[in-house]
């Protein structure tokens, strides 16, 4: 079982569609939290329709096992709550592109991707303030009861939500390069 991106027209079109909707998805992620299904299932359908042209029926088992890989990969971190469904489908559909053994690479690439991911946006979204606020009040004339609190950097009440897109869309390109698909020698 082959995957269908590869240095022939259609190929390369399947690339372009793969770029295209990671693009997109990571774009919605950071605006809005989402991965929509309206991105997801046209992506989804054209890459069973282009494995299924170029490979028959095994082109189909081919995306279809890539599909299943691809949302297996993520869906213990979804039932936890950890992650959102539309990271798992997003997954799913690279996976679909990729075949099964390129979603596995993706999915464990992913989860390093987003490990990295995960600590840079909590240090950017949590320490990163309170140290801007610590250094700003360590400069500040006030002084004692004038200076106002600095927050505890580890504390906060609300959950932080991190798009997960650009973890998925870095495991795919390294998915790409260790499978040989990647388009730049």
């Amino acid at each position: 079982m082959n995957v269908i991106i590869g240095e022939d027209i259609v190929g390369t079109s399947a690339l372009l569609v793969l770029f295209g909707l990671l693009s997109t998805a990571i774009a919605t992620d950071f605006s809005s939290h989402r991965i929509p299904n309206l991105l997801l299932l046209p992506a989804l359908s054209l890459a069973l329709m282009l494995h299924t042209l170029t490979g028959g029926i095994d082109g189909l088992i081919t995306a279809g096992g890539g599909l299943a890989l691809g949302l297996a990969m993520l869906m213990p971190l979804y039932v936890t709550g950890g992650m959102g469904a539309g990271d798992v489908k997003l997954l799913g559909v690279v996976g679909s592109f990729l075949g099964p053994w390129g979603a596995v690479v993706a999915g464990l690439a992913t989860m390093m991707a987003g490990a990295i991911l995960g600590v840079v946006y909590i240090l950017w979204q949590r320490v990163w303030p309170a140290l801007e606020l610590y250094a700003t009040q360590l400069l500040s004339p006030h002084t004692g009861a004038n200076r106002p609190a600095i927050p505890h950097a580890g504390r906060s009440t609300t959950q932080t939500k991190i798009p997960y897109a650009p973890a998925i869309a870095a495991g795919t390109m390294a998915a790409l390069w260790y499978i040989g698909a990647w388009p730049i020698n």
